[in-house]
């Protein structure tokens, strides 16, 4: 197996000088479609020759540089194809893929260890590692996940799917083989803008501790799942924008001339960079000021350029960051033009030879209604901000910063610090609505805490993406939004049903002197109103009755979205000779008396939740009725329905709903079998 090497020397005029890493060698006639090991090229990989023939990474290493830059097309060629059936991350992974080819070419990642950032760049990845047969099941039931996974992979180090985690679990990695006496390379690849994260500053606040190789790699598309923003990310776009190809192409042969090898220590080599290269200074600075080896920027997609830089990198005994700029989406045009859009997709149709191509969207989300009555209020009331941490599109906002753009505020991918710049302005009299999904909101735990809860602000939080998410699994499942936050003093939680409860909500959320929290799935609006009664106004602490019937045997108690399953099982029940009773119960805190007071009714009680069953909904009313204080008799049954205490992988929506049991079906088994 070759592997790059690129600390050999020569010498004779007295100064060691290196020589750069071999590139590929030629091998003529695989271009033609002939693969190299496979034989015939299967229907399924047709136009794809070389992609057919390599089933790991080790078989990379034999490819030239022609033949890797047209594996990467067919890798291209295959994450479109398969992303426009399936859906998910398309853009991010257009633009990794060099990258990713380079990074196996010269590492051995059996041995040594990749810890991806963000995670959804991986789809090159996987398909190199074994995965490429089931790559075409993306994100579907016994396919692929769309995230990094160590029980589908050696390949993969940890479940990752936030901003932030790369480069300190990398430095804990790097010190834990040092311990151990372990030499294996360690490559922590950035990228969507995570480096502009708090939890990035703080690890590379620490880089100092690792005293061996280490290489970050910092994949600049000046992009997360919307334009980057905030200073540093304007920092590293001014320097992206001053440089031509021709500059890359001079950083690239500067690096590899002055990179550090036996004999030359790292500050030697960047003060010979910096003398070389006055371009890359002000980039230097940003990163040395931390004390932090800096080489770049480069261009991302020069596989070949690419392949020599990492070759000698890899020969520093020395935590260092290799700077890469990339294009977001490169190699489909509707993807290049519109990043934000084709970030995370569903399904699409494309046309003609990928050179146009459209999402379909012919049906109203929670996420619409949302941006809808958001803008329609803030049109009366100029208290209203809206702030988002570089999800303006993914929450609803485009027409809010069209409309008001004096009044949207991009943080970047920052949550907490969203959630302090909403504080403040809460404080000074505005109503800022944060827009963060669930997931995401986890990240900013102690600031809702410390700067709203504890002070009473005004804040509404817009929490969408709450429940399970479909296709993009674990960690992005928004199950615990009501447990962490329902155990907070003075916020107020929650959850309408359809689009007029959406409205009501956001209005009752303005009108009120304290923290509010508004949650919401990934889902279609099937329609306005569930039921008449979603249209009463809201009431602090209130439920509504959707359904009622004298001979009720039982109550089922829904909360947010689940209404319409709860509703669609009573009317199942009722079919089958058992009539119950439907309560919307609109509030996880404060939690409506009259919920308790039906637990003393005798007749059993069945909560239903898109939430964790454990700390959310149905856990807030059985607390409020272990405290009432004359003490809690109930002689009927209590049942919680949410979802089990366990991670749900990826499936679309509907089919987690089924697993978890809260879907229609389920509700009407599980409320026959208390009634028989």
């Amino acid at each position: 197996m070759q592997r790059v090497n690129s600390g050999k020397q020569t010498r004779g005029t007295g100064k060691v000088k290196p020589v750069p890493a071999p590139s590929p060698p030629e091998r003529p006639g695989i271009e033609q479609g002939v693969p190299d090991k496979v034989g015939a090229v299967r229907d399924e990989w047709a136009g794809m020759a070389l992609l057919a023939g390599v089933n790991g990474p080790g078989d990379l290493k034999a490819l030239s540089t022609a033949q890797l830059k047209q594996l990467a097309d067919e890798i291209r060629r295959l994450i479109l194809e398969t992303v426009s059936e399936t859906g998910g991350h398309l853009a991010s992974n257009l633009g990794v893929v060099e990258l990713t080819l380079a990074l196996h070419y010269v590492f051995d990642f059996g041995q040594d260890k990749l810890l991806w950032d963000v995670g959804h760049q991986c789809y090159a990845h996987k398909i190199i590692t074994g995965r490429k047969e089931q790559f075409r099941n993306l994100r579907h039931t016994g396919g692929i996940s769309g995230f990094p996974n160590p029980e589908e992979s050696q390949y993969d180090q940890f479940v990752v799917g936030h901003a932030g985690t790369s480069i300190g679990t990398a430095i804990g990695m790097a010190l834990g083989r040092a311990k151990q006496g372990k030499r294996e390379k360690i490559v922590a690849l950035v990228g969507d803008a995570s480096i502009v994260n708090g939890t990035s500053f703080e690890a590379l606040n620490n880089l100092g501790l690792v005293k061996r190789q280490l290489l970050i790699v910092l994949n600049d598309n000046s992009m997360a799942i919307d334009p980057t923003q905030g200073a540093v990310a304007k920092y590293l776009s001014k320097i992206r924008l001053s440089q031509t190809y021709e500059d890359l192409r001079r950083t690239t042969n500067d690096i590899l001339l002055h990179v550090p090898f036996v004999g030359k220590t790292v500050e030697e080599a960047i003060e010979k960079i910096k003398k070389s290269i006055r371009m890359v200074l002000p980039a230097s600075q940003l990163f040395e000021s931390l004390n932090i080896p800096y080489f770049g920027p480069v261009d991302g997609h020069d596989i070949g350029s690419l392949i020599q830089l990492f070759g000698a990198l890899k020969q520093v005994e020395h935590p260092v960051i290799l700077h890469c700029h990339t294009k977001k989406g490169m190699g489909f045009k509707p993807a290049d033009s519109l990043p934000s859009k084709y970030h995370s997709t569903g399904p699409f149709k494309i046309n003609g030879e990928t050179t146009e191509g459209h999402v379909e969207s012919d049906r109203k989300s929670f996420t619409d209604v949302f941006g809808e009555e958001l803008t329609n209020l803030a049109e009366k009331d100029k208290r209203i901000i809206a702030i988002t941490s570089a999800m303006c599109d993914g929450t609803g906002l485009m027409e809010f910063r069209k409309r008001f753009s004096d009044r949207f505020y991009d943080v970047g991918i920052a949550e907490s610090a969203a959630v302090e710049i909403a504080a403040g302005m809460a404080k000074s009299g505005l109503r800022p609505v944060v827009c963060i999904y669930s997931t995401f909101l986890q990240r900013s735990f102690d600031q809702i805490f410390q700067e709203v809860s504890l002070q009473n602000l005004p804040v509404i939080f817009c929490i969408d993406r709450a429940g399970v998410v479909g296709a993009d699994g674990p960690t992005h499942h928004g199950l615990m939004d009501i447990g962490f936050l329902r155990m907070m003093p003075n916020l107020v939680l929650v959850a309408p049903a359809d689009a007029v409860e959406m409205k009501g909500a956001l209005e009752f959320a303005i009108s009120v002197e304290r923290p509010v929290c508004i949650r919401y799935p990934k889902d279609i609006i099937t329609g306005i109103r569930v039921t008449e009664a979603t249209a009463e106004p809201f009431e602090l602490g209130k439920c509504v009755t959707t359904r009622s019937s004298q001979n009720a045997r039982a109550t089922i108690v829904s909360y947010g979205s689940v209404l319409a399953e709860a509703m669609t099982a009573a009317k199942k029940l009722a079919e089958e000779g058992f009539e119950v009773d439907v309560i919307n119960g609109r509030f996880a805190a404060p939690v409506d008396g009259k919920i308790v007071q039906l637990l003393e009714s005798g007749k059993p009680v069945i909560t239903v939740e898109d939430h964790g069953n454990s700390c959310g909904f149905g856990s807030a009313i059985l607390e409020a009725a272990g405290q009432r204080t004359r003490g809690f008799e109930s002689s009927g049954k209590v049942r919680i329905l949410g979802v089990p205490r366990r991670f749900i992988r990826h499936n679309s929506r509907v089919s987690q709903l089924m697993e978890t049991g809260i879907n229609a079906d389920k509700i009407t088994e599980a409320v026959k079998q208390m009634l028989t």
